[in-house]
């Protein structure tokens, strides 16, 4: 009789051991590596996404797509990356960390964003306005060119207005597209180069925002790759992102559909 009792607590004991890897599996979150400018439009998709299917959970992290390349690179337990630039996937392609063929989600716009009141027409007669009235103690935000992709247009547009020299003694740069917005909206900065998907149909923020032609600086074409890593909720918010109802959420906030 012990002999049986032992044997019969043992399989419930390996059976709860097993529902509970069971239950820890499935309510695993998946974490995701997402570039500053989505904070808005990708919050969005991710929370209709868990409406749909709720079974899955999803962490998102936002921040510099050179920054995420990095860290993915060492390692980062990230499973899906939204890149503001297709060139920093291509790199983990590359290095064999991407599971399956990316896709060119979005195509990023920058606009010319001033607190000062301004009467322009377009973003350069703003950007020429703002410098010919500025104090010496005005800033101009961008995010960083050296790992944000939006920091590269941004320079890419002074240096074919030749301002990319003038305006480096006076300008502040964001860790990425979001904190380059932030420095404006606090006053740290008077102006900024900034992403557009940030600004666009935002009524609640203050002073104006210009769109600049996407043909008037280097291209923003921004791309999600799966990694090695991926798990099934993973994949199914990649395959969401490319369904129609994602891709009208991404252009309402402003993105650029790719063909």
């Amino acid at each position: 009789m012990a002999a049986k009792r032992s044997f019969t607590w043992f399989c419930w004991v390996t059976l709860g051991l097993l529902l509970l890897s069971i239950s820890l599996h499935t309510s695993a979150t998946t974490r995701i590596a997402a570039a500053a400018d989505l904070q808005l439009a990708l919050r969005e998709i991710v929370d209709q996404f868990q409406t749909d299917y709720p079974q899955h959970s999803i962490s998102l992290t936002f921040g510099s797509s050179g920054v995420f390349t990095s860290q993915l690179l060492q390692g980062a337990p990230f499973e899906l990356f939204f890149s503001a630039d297709a060139a920093y996937i291509d790199r983990l392609e590359a290095e064999g960390l991407v599971k399956t063929t990316p896709y060119d989600y979005a195509l990023g716009r920058i606009a010319f964003y001033s607190g000062a009141n301004l009467e322009a027409d377009s973003a350069d007669e703003a950007l020429q306005q703002w410098l010919a009235s500025r104090s010496n103690a005005s800033k101009l935000s961008i995010a960083n060119p050296r790992h944000a992709p939006y920091g590269v247009a941004a320079m890419s547009w002074l240096s074919g207005l030749n301002q990319a020299e003038n305006v480096n003694s006076f300008r502040v740069l964001g860790e990425n597209a979001a904190q380059a917005v932030q420095f404006v909206l606090s006053g740290a900065a008077e102006s900024g180069v900034v992403a557009w998907p940030l600004l666009y149909g935002r009524e609640d923020l203050p002073g104006q925002a210009w769109l600049i032609p996407e043909t008037a600086h280097s291209p923003l074409n921004q791309r999600v790759a799966l990694m090695n890593n991926a798990s099934a909720s993973a994949v199914a918010l990649f395959d969401y992102i490319q369904q129609p109802s994602a891709k009208q959420t991404l252009k309402r906030h402003g993105f650029g559909i790719p063909d």
